[in-house]
């Protein structure tokens, strides 16, 4: 089975003029975890207009589309993710967020649109696919994760997916190309709240209670001899602490202190004994100052493993109908996390890099309030998608 390129072209240069325009209606209207309600009732308008059927309310606010194709062989999936972020934006765009606080700061608007225009280019195609696709917006991604909960509820289900590919925006990476890193892509990640106790009493008489800030003061400067005393040098680790409280006023000894933190692994055993480590480092910190503590653990993502044939097969039609010079290979894991994880853990799973960064420009990292992706990168996305699933689906392209 054959299909022009050239014709591949023109179809997704119409899907992109039409993203472009639900990108920035879903920029402007970004909507938290779990309350995808806007952007939820958006796709599901924009595949019904396709006439693409669809099941919605899977984990949530979730949606499932399958292209139904005659076909025994398995389908091929595209993921995108939803949600965004609780960050005041501070671009100034005429459409910039009208929601108080939160912004698309991860490009999750941008991933969702691509892979509505992907769906459409699809659907164009249809008649001369040889396997059925199933489009998955995923919500919650930034929190609990959506992608596990999805699959519980059987998104990889009727039709059998066996395969299921997925981009992310780039920001270090020049709009125009794109980043496969092979292997292990992203980190396996666990956060942990560690409640210190002690006893208030008033800050002149310290000796008529036990300070809790000491010691998880103490905690937090020794993290780090986790890293750089017990773990081998060439393994990747990395824990951080980003929320401290303690106390209401500044002549109180609290009664307790409470901070949280991630820890980050590329090897999934690690993380168990990092777990362990940290457990035994805080209660022995705190018994030696005469308090007490609690270490909550809530494991979150699997390490992210690329499936090699897969990233091999997709890289070297991207490689050839891109150019050469806009198909990086990172052989550099990140400590980053994505849910995407569980699906590489279900199926054969891809994800690779969307670059989105304008040339010239100071690059804005993901998660900031001044991440500004260059809007070209909505076309590459949609047509790299596209030329992974005939790749995958086993299309020529001529």
């Amino acid at each position: 089975m054959k299909i022009s390129y050239d014709k591949i072209q023109d179809l997704v240069d119409a899907a992109a003029a039409k993203s472009l325009q639900i990108r920035r209606d879903l920029h402007q209207n970004p909507e938290l975890s779990e309350h995808e309600v806007h952007t939820s009732a958006r796709v599901r308008a924009e595949l019904k207009q396709l006439g693409i059927p669809y099941r919605s309310e899977i984990a949530g606010h979730g949606i499932k589309a399958v292209l139904t194709i005659k076909s025994k062989e398995p389908a091929v999936a595209i993921r995108a993710d939803m949600d965004a972020l609780p960050i005041q934006e501070k671009v100034e765009l005429p459409f910039k967020s009208q929601n108080d606080g939160v912004m698309h700061a991860c490009g999750h608007d941008i991933h969702t649109a691509v892979l509505l225009g992907t769906a459409s280019v699809l659907k164009a195609l249809q008649e001369e696919l040889p396997r059925t696709s199933v489009f998955l917006f995923e919500p919650a991604e930034e929190t609990r994760g959506g992608a596990k909960p999805m699959i519980e509820e059987g998104c990889l289900e009727d039709p059998r997916v066996d395969t299921v590919i997925g981009l992310h925006i780039e920001p270090s990476v020049d709009v125009g190309k794109l980043e496969f890193m092979p292997g292990c892509m992203n980190a396996a990640s666990t956060m942990f709240t560690v409640t210190v106790k002690g006893k208030s009493c008033h800050g002149a008489s310290p000796f008529t209670g036990i300070d809790p800030l000491l010691p998880a003061c103490d905690m937090v400067g020794s993290l780090q001899s986790i890293i750089t005393r017990h773990i081998h040098p060439v393994d990747a680790a990395l824990i951080t602490v980003g929320s401290f409280h303690s106390g209401t006023a500044g002549n109180i000894i609290p009664d307790e202190t409470v901070f949280s933190g991630i820890i980050r692994v590329l090897d999934m055993q690690l993380r168990d004994s990092i777990k362990s480590q940290l457990r035994e480092l805080f209660e022995n910190i705190a018994r030696a100052y005469g308090a007490s503590c609690v270490v909550d653990y809530q494991d979150s993502y699997p390490t992210l493993i690329n499936n090699q044939e897969l990233l091999d097969s997709v890289s070297e039609i991207c490689r050839e109908k891109l150019g050469d010079k806009n198909i990086l290979l990172n052989p550099k894991s990140s400590l980053g996390a994505d849910d995407f994880a569980y699906f590489c853990h279900a199926a054969k799973g891809l994800y690779f890099n969307l670059g989105c960064h304008t040339p010239g420009t100071p690059e804005e990292a993901l998660h900031s309030a001044i991440l500004n992706p260059d809007e070209n990168c909505i076309r590459i996305g949609i047509l790299s998608e596209v030329l992974a699933v005939l790749k995958i689906m086993g299309v020529e392209i001529e």
